[in-house]
């Protein structure tokens, strides 16, 4: 049964790929036809008539028969000619899977609440005691805190050619999806890791702000087996529940953590430590974090992905925003922008649900 599961797995993985791909391709074929969702259809189903998503896009073309004239910068969520293209659900919901498992928040079971609503969080337990017959009954209370998770995003513009767009092969486009995928990825990641990074300007900050680290006692392998144990006694001292906890490290302390411990559940790309999950991630730099994935609460609004050929920019990765700024026309420069942002937040509801060391400096074979 352990075979048909896997193989199970593979298939889905391999179903994600390729819609979110198809979904790549629509987009450029749209902008190809201008705007005209008729033929961006009829050209994807030439092009690729052994898609498994035909009918799906063929379905967003269905939808675009009842499409007024097109607008001049078209989104997927506008109700003119971009608007169809949200329609094939599955194929934007694919590229949101394509990204989701490529972070760590992704690969972390959190608990999921909307965005932009209170929730109930306890952060005190009742006192409990046992009662002799004809005694008095004790009263107890818990205590509870609201919560609202913000509605923040990271985003992103790639700008490309209108020639690329046109005569985009599958390796073209293969190269676009994967930018975008992983650039929202790292910035989720480090954001979410990075103790220096607080709440605010547009940030949900980092579950470990405000965490006060556990200090390496060296940089060898038995200092680490003596570091991460130290990081479990006070993550389980301050969260006696461990059902839902997660250790996150970089792939070469979990490589360097099996080899000292001989520990076959444990490898580069995660597994296992003393029976608590690792989720392993380059991107979580010189530190180690042990956390209750159960009182962290995530809201994920989706992923969009916008496509203009008509926008002026400032063609920068530090743009000013101002009346200075350069900026550049897509329509005048023969460009085309393809804008990425995931409306993604998180925050902690209880301060000891996260444990830290850091910052690491663990040196491999020592």
């Amino acid at each position: 049964m352990a075979d048909y599961a896997r193989l199970s797995d593979l298939t889905q993985s391999q179903i994600v790929a390729t819609r979110a791909t198809d979904y790549v391709r629509l987009l450029s074929f749209t902008h190809q036809h201008d705007g005209q969702v008729l033929m961006a259809a009829e050209t994807f189903a030439a092009r690729y008539p052994r898609s498994p998503n035909v009918d799906l896009v063929r379905k967003a073309a269905d939808v675009a028969l009842f499409t007024k004239a097109a607008v001049a910068a078209g989104t997927t969520t506008d109700t003119n000619w971009a608007g169809p293209l949200a329609t094939p659900e599955p194929l934007a919901a694919a590229f949101l899977s394509y990204v989701r498992p490529l972070t760590i928040v992704g690969r972390l079971p959190l608990r999921t609440v909307p965005p932009n609503v209170s929730v109930s969080t306890q952060t005190g337990a009742g006192v409990y005691a046992w009662t002799a017959e004809g005694a008095i009954k004790k009263v107890t209370k818990t205590a509870f805190a609201s919560v609202t998770l913000p509605v923040t995003k990271c985003s992103g513009i790639i700008a490309v050619t209108r020639e690329l767009m046109k005569l985009s092969q599958p390796s073209a486009e293969l190269v676009l999806r994967d930018e975008i995928a992983a650039g929202l990825a790292q910035l989720v990641d480090a954001t979410f890791t990075d103790p220096a990074l607080a709440p605010g300007g547009g940030s949900p900050g980092s579950v470990t702000n405000g965490v006060t680290p556990i200090a390496p006692t060296g940089t060898t392998s038995a200092a680490l087996v003596a570091d991460v144990a130290a990081l479990l006694a006070q993550f389980l001292g301050n969260n006696p529940d461990a059902s839902r906890a997660a250790l996150v490290m970089r792939p070469d302390h979990a490589a360097m953590l099996a080899g000292a411990t001989n520990s076959p559940t444990l490898t580069v790309t995660g597994g296992s430590y003393s029976g608590i999950p690792v989720v392993v991630s380059g991107t979580v730099g010189t530190r180690i974090l042990a956390l209750d994935a159960a009182a962290i609460l995530a809201a994920d609004g989706g992923l969009e992905i916008d496509m203009s050929g008509n926008a002026t920019v400032e063609l920068s990765d530090a743009p000013v925003g101002s009346a200075t700024a350069v900026l550049t026309s897509f329509w005048q420069s023969n460009l085309v922008g393809l804008r990425g942002h995931w409306m993604i937040s998180w925050i902690k509801g209880r301060a000891t649900a996260v444990s830290l060391i850091s910052p690491t400096a663990y040196v491999p074979g020592t």
